[in-house]
């Protein structure tokens, strides 16, 4: 993923809004073009660059752009730097992607706002719409932190940081590697996590511990909640059942680290027919189950899919409790069920001794991470 670096202009140069220009570095053979600053909204040459390529937005076009603030305001940086009131921000790194799967090519930067002792890094998405860019969410990433290296891929955002050991004073230099991930949702920009499927050699591994589930007993079949992927067998969220023929099969992810069986909590992820899904979930007493903070990312779908990615993530935010009875798991919600077979294990339980409640070797993996 390139960070950085200044994207190639096609075209003539339009003509300036009122507002500060940037001036783009164009490869050989291409025009040069200005980009203007207008409130949130930078003017940018849309198409593509030299070669055909989509234009990315670059370095040198985020050093003069508008920013938002934590506090709701804005800032408009000058080569990189600006100040307001005692605090001096600048720009530390940019990271060129799609983060809105238009085929746009957006943008993610790092920005630090020094206040003396203090030093806040913020994450930003910049999304370009048509010849327009303009920073959509803001949030924060951590204090005194060091940021190495940004990128984004398939829509996710992946940031490198060092962060200080668990009780360290905010004096001490970071000196713990982290990767956290972060994606562009209809909550704006999104702490999430990533939850992998087992590779081939791991789920063959872990086959030889399958087939020792105890079916129609909910409590002792709990683990298999967050061991393996839940694929969508049928739908009926209370006012008909969902029509599932042409859509790419919803599923969901759960992890969780249990510190008491009567009370779990966790992270879950997964597919809606159309976007990725991340959000939380909590268990009390093996029966009840609550989703927490579900949200998409914001891939343009097509009407079916968006109808039905609405009533699936609605369904999902009412759901109460839950049953597994050997490899099938059922979500209840008022007048409705969500009913899943058990798919493919997950890495993170790849090589443990919880029973496969399939009892067999788990089917290749398809998609990675969610």
């Amino acid at each position: 993923m390139k960070t950085g670096g200044a994207p190639a202009a096609r075209g003539e140069t339009p003509p300036l809004p009122s507002g500060a220009a940037a001036r783009l570095s164009a490869d050989a053979g291409c025009r040069r073009g200005l980009l203007a600053l207008a409130g949130l909204l930078v003017a940018a040459l849309g198409g593509a660059g030299c070669g055909g390529e989509p234009e990315t937005i670059g370095r040198e076009v985020l050093e003069n752009a508008t920013f938002l603030t934590l506090e709701g305001g804005e800032i408009t940086l000058s080569e990189g730097t600006t100040s307001q009131g005692n605090v001096q921000h600048e720009l530390l790194l940019t990271a060129d992607g799609d983060l809105d799967f238009d085929s746009d090519i957006d943008a993610v930067a790092v920005l630090a706002a020094n206040r003396g002792r203090e030093r806040f890094l913020t994450l930003h998405a910049v999304l370009r719409d048509d010849e327009e860019i303009r920073d959509v969410s803001a949030r924060l990433i951590g204090d005194r932190i060091e940021v190495h290296r940004a990128e984004i891929l398939e829509g996710v955002i992946q940031v490198s940081v060092r962060v200080r050991r668990s009780g360290d004073p905010v004096t001490v230099r970071p000196s713990v590697d982290r990767t956290p991930y972060f994606a562009l949702t209809n909550r704006g920009l999104t702490s999430i996590t990533l939850i992998d499927v087992a590779g081939r050699e791991d789920a063959q591994a872990d086959g030889a511990e399958a087939g020792n589930g105890t079916p129609g007993a909910t409590r002792g079949a709990v683990p298999a909640l967050y061991t393996n992927e839940w694929e969508l067998e049928s739908f009926d969220s209370g006012d008909g059942s969902a029509n599932l023929r042409g859509l790419r099969e919803p599923v969901l992810r759960f992890q969780a680290e249990p510190r008491d069986a009567a009370d779990i909590t966790g992270e879950v992820a997964g597919f809606a027919g159309c976007n990725r899904i991340f959000g939380s979930f909590r268990m009390h007493e093996a029966e009840a189950l609550r989703f927490y903070g579900l949200t998409a990312m914001r891939k343009l779908c097509r009407e079916r899919e968006t109808d039905f990615e609405h009533r699936f993530l609605e369904a999902l935010g009412a759901v109460r409790a839950f049953e597994v009875d050997g490899d099938r798991m059922t979500l209840a919600l008022r007048g409705g069920t969500i009913r899943f077979r058990a798919g493919q294990r997950l890495a993170s339980h790849a090589g443990d001794t919880t029973p496969d409640p399939r009892g067999a070797t788990p089917d290749p993996p398809g998609a990675g991470a969610m």
